[in-house]
């Protein structure tokens, strides 16, 4: 028993130096505050809680195969569409519902939505474990499928490009030159 509690605390992470934690710190502040500045004067929506996660990969974990482009832009383009697909069928069943059966509907579509882009992104080698959350911002978020597809859905995929190229021009800025 004592051994099973003591593996909940043990791990084989190891630290990074500290140089790379102070980098991937300053690095996703940086990143996230741009986005965020970008959302303010745009007034979009490029700024979103899965980008927060996405922001630990990409800086604090940047050589996984989870943080390339093809995972943090593939993962959430297509977790992005799924819980769009998930919203424009609730919007066709939930008026037919009573509110308590549409809330329901809602939440049952969220979990498929959430199962369906684990299993599309496993399928099309496009794993971004951050990404997972877009259906449940888009069923959650009480906007309609036209808002959600260009105020949430569109602005977060273009959240999610923005955040890799900082992240790769920051990468690049901080390589040694070879010269």
């Amino acid at each position: 028993m004592a051994d099973r509690v003591l593996s909940l605390y043990t791990t084989s992470y190891v630290r990074p130096d500290m140089r790379q934690i102070m980098s991937a710190g300053l690095g996703g502040a940086l990143a996230i505050g741009l986005l965020g500045l970008v959302a303010h004067l745009s007034g979009s929506a490029l700024l979103m809680a899965p980008l927060g996660a996405t922001a630990v990969l990409v800086f604090g974990l940047p050589n996984s195969p989870l943080s390339g482009p093809r995972h943090v832009i593939g993962g959430h383009a297509l977790s992005m569409s799924i819980g769009l697909l998930c919203l424009f069928i609730v919007s066709f069943v939930a008026p037919a519902l009573g509110a308590l059966s549409a809330t329901l509907a809602t939440t049952l579509a969220a979990g498929i939505g959430t199962g369906f882009a684990i299993a599309a992104m496993l399928a099309t080698r496009t794993v971004h474990p951050p990404a997972g959350a877009n259906p449940l911002l888009l069923m959650f978020s009480g906007a309609g499928f036209t808002d959600a597809a260009l105020l949430i859905a569109l602005p977060g995929v273009a959240g999610a490009i923005l955040l890799y190229l900082i992240a790769a021009l920051l990468r690049r800025a901080a390589a040694p030159s070879n010269r």
